[in-house]
């Protein structure tokens, strides 16, 4: 009896991480994961693990509840913890300091000193962490669903969206420009609120079709909106959405986009971009 020949199941792609959450690069290709189920940030390099950080442990280095990464140019890293804090490390991978994030009544005065912020002081719940080319950072709290502007020695600056109804509704991500506009990703409005360098509130851009939205990057004039359905890149040359479910992060990286999920990455490379396509990244 001759049987017809059946090609069995594709291959699985490789599972890269436990639970991972987020996902940012440098200029030079490296993406950067946060796995939250390790409590670890993973840096990868041409499909090789070139850096770890944190892991399990009570010591100074380690996470209690990673949730983002920002890694500037690789000279130094931010990781929000959504514990209260946000740990900068060097190149070297070494921990420089950790700054706390203070819990911000936006109806007190914005200003806080950093040297004030004792464990006594009640924490916010950091969900995205961005730094600014002043050498500021900007934190999502999760919990007051505004965004604090901490200064480079870790004192409260300005509060963002907290004084005006309807500006942000839950702020989930945070990517800040050159010029130093910063750019908000807001789940619970549903698109990408910017802030001139000055706080005030620009231009509001509505995304749909991908569902809930997770995650932000920019790459000069273009964006890349990752929902839990999809991802949207738009730019002066239009816009193209990529399906996918499961989705928890994006970057720009090789001329298209690293899409992240629970376990592992995929690629969509610039001439898939809005179509089905994609192949797994080591």
């Amino acid at each position: 009896m001759l049987l017809a020949a059946c090609a069995g199941p594709p291959p699985a792609a490789p599972t890269l991480f436990e639970d991972a959450v987020a996902l940012a690069v440098t200029p030079d290709g490296t993406l950067w994961a946060v796995d939250a189920g390790a409590g670890v940030v993973v840096a990868r390099r041409r499909g090789l693990e070139v850096a770890r950080l944190g892991g399990v442990g009570t010591g100074d280095e380690a996470f209690l509840d990673p949730v983002d990464v920002d890694p500037t140019n690789g000279l130094a890293v931010f990781v929000a913890d959504r514990a209260g804090a946000v740990l900068h490390f060097t190149e070297e991978a070494r921990l420089a300091r950790t700054v706390a994030v203070p819990d911000v009544d936006p109806s007190r005065p914005a200003r806080q000193p950093a040297g004030e912020l004792g464990r006594e002081v009640p924490r916010a719940r950091p969900v995205a962490v961005a730094a600014g080319p002043d050498g500021a950072l900007y934190v999502a709290d999760g919990a007051r669903r505004h965004v604090l502007k901490l200064d480079a020695e870790g004192a409260v600056e300005r509060v963002l969206g907290a004084t005006a109804p309807g500006v942000l509704g839950d702020p989930v991500d945070l990517v800040v420009a050159d010029d130093g506009t910063l750019y908000v990703l807001d789940a619970g409005l549903g698109g990408v609120q910017a802030f001139d360098a000055f706080g005030a509130a620009g231009e509001f851009v509505a995304v749909d079709e991908v569902g809930r939205l997770r995650a932000l990057d920019a790459d000069g004039g273009r964006f890349l909106v990752v929902g839990e359905r999809g991802a949207v890149v738009s730019g002066d040359g239009g816009a193209g959405v990529v399906r996918r479910a499961g989705l928890r992060g994006g970057a720009f990286v090789n001329g298209g986009v690293a899409l992240l999920t629970a376990t592992g990455l995929e690629e969509v490379g610039p001439e898939e971009l809005g179509l089905e396509g994609g192949g797994p990244v080591d």
